[in-house]
């Protein structure tokens, strides 16, 4: 039996459409350097300049493409993709459902991931070949999904719409099944250390926000940062540094062995692009993409 999802736990899990009236948010584009030793942004190039929601970017396993869901309408969401070196926009999907969250398949260079709320409100994880065709579902069992991350080619880390809070899962594709590691206290961002089996995700704290890695072979689980105050959202580059938004400043932090890391601000971009939050790096570490919004954080 399919699990109806209410209005307002939508609302607050994916800043559908009546959020996306109160707010808009935008993608750009930075150059990274990594120059003895220390990290630079440079080149900001605004990806999208609209009135409405774009957000969620994501890189293609190249680097060359770069993925996102916009709600032009304020109805519904699809999925949009930019041609880095062109700097071409191309719509993917155009249909009468919500898409979200697009992201590279990692078995698949020519398939995305993506949650869809289906018009029945399920949320539900599907793939889809780049060009638009192709789509299937991928948990055609799970109609909860909030968001994701691709752990490796058969798993996935999710954050599910079940009880107060959600609950937190490593998702099996074979077979489909999952175990619950959380209920509650945890954030949207889930995310894979590049090169490990290890995968990331938020606990909410009084004072401040705790990045926690999981290791699915041993079922441990360690604190790896305290995120700076008001922080939720992070990205890890290629290199194991992980990098986050606060106040316009982009902060990046090297975690070390039996130690919380530090942080360290590389660039002030509040003059050039503004405030932002979500955030996305390439495979090669080259190129990173960040929303920024006006006004109170989204």
């Amino acid at each position: 039996m399919k699990k109806h999802i209410s209005a307002a736990l939508l609302i607050t899990c994916f800043t559908v459409s009546s959020y996306a009236q109160q707010q808009a948010t935008d993608i750009w584009l930075l150059d990274v350097i990594q120059k003895e030793g220390k990290t630079e942004v440079l080149n900001p190039y605004r990806v999208t300049d609209n009135d409405h929601y774009d957000n969620q970017p994501s890189f293609s396993r190249d680097g060359k493409f770069l993925y996102w869901a916009a709600m032009p309408d304020t109805t519904q969401s699809d999925l949009y993709e930019f041609d880095i070196r062109k700097k071409v926009k191309r719509q993917i999907t155009n249909t009468p459902e919500s898409e979200y969250q697009p992201q590279p398949i990692p078995y698949d260079k020519g398939k995305l991931s993506y949650v869809r709320v289906e018009m029945e409100k399920a949320q539900k994880l599907y793939q889809i070949s780049v060009d638009g065709s192709n789509e299937d579902y991928l948990m055609p069992n799970e109609d909860s999904v909030a968001y994701y991350c691709w752990i490796n080619d058969t798993t996935v880390g999710a954050y599910m719409l079940n009880g107060a809070g959600g609950t937190l899962h490593q998702f099996d594709m074979v077979p489909q099944q999952s175990i619950i590691l959380m209920q509650g206290g945890f954030g949207r961002c889930l995310s894979k250390i590049p090169g490990t089996n290890f995968f990331t995700y938020v606990v909410y704290g009084k004072e401040k926000n705790s990045l926690m890695k999981y290791d699915m072979a041993t079922e441990e689980r360690m604190p790896i940062a305290d995120l700076p105050e008001g922080v939720e959202d992070y990205c890890w580059g290629p290199d194991g540094k992980i990098y986050v938004g606060k106040d316009g400043k982009l902060l990046v932090c090297q975690p070390k062995e039996e130690e919380l890391a530090e942080w360290n601000i590389v660039a002030d971009l509040s003059e050039t692009i503004g405030t932002f939050y979500r955030l996305s790096i390439s495979a090669s570490g080259d190129k990173i993409a960040v929303v920024t919004y006006k006004g109170k954080k989204p």
